[in-house]
This record gives C-alpha cells, structure tokens and sequence, in this order.
C-alpha cells in the first residue's frame, strides 16, 4: 500500500520538477511569482521526503529503485536549478 502511495506522489512530482525545467528555460518571468516560488519550494521539500521514505520503506524492488532515482534526479536538478537563481541573481544585482 505504501509503494503505491508513494508512486502516485511520485509520478505527478516528476512531472512537476520538469515543468520548472521548462519554465526556467523558456519563461522565468513564471517562476519568480509568488505562485512560482512557493511550488518550486514545496517541490523540493516533497521530493527530499519521499525519496527518503523510498529509502527507508520500501528495498531492492525493481521499479521502486528506478522511481526513487528518477525522483532523486529530478529532485537533484530542482535543487541546482534554485542555486543557479540565487547565483545568477546575485550576479546581476551586483552589476552596476
């Protein structure tokens, strides 16, 4: 039952994480909303705490360690994705 619960958070997560990619690529303006912001964030913190019920639940079945990297990716990109704002934002604030 738990497997189950967790794909279902997991498959729309995903989905969510490669929406932001999409958005960061080709429309940011999206993302520094408030809306934006509070589902980036939201995204991240619900993929650091499914990934590890992953890791503490459920072991070495075979499509639950593929969602549980699949989830870690795209958990991982979002995060980068977050830092590269702040880096890039900082850069051009500095700017004179």
């Amino acid at each position: 039952m738990l497997r189950l619960i967790l794909v279902i958070i997991t498959i729309p997560l995903v989905a969510i994480h490669f929406a932001i990619l999409y958005f960061w690529v080709f429309d940011w303006r999206k993302l520094v909303t408030q809306v934006g912001l509070i589902s980036w964030i939201f995204s991240i913190i619900l993929g650091i705490l499914v990934y590890f019920a992953y890791r503490k639940f459920i072991k070495n079945q075979k499509f639950t360690v593929v969602s549980r990297k699949v989830l870690f990716s795209s958990t991982l990109m979002t995060i980068v994705l977050g830092v590269l704002t702040l880096v890039i934002e900082v850069i051009t604030r500095s700017m004179p």
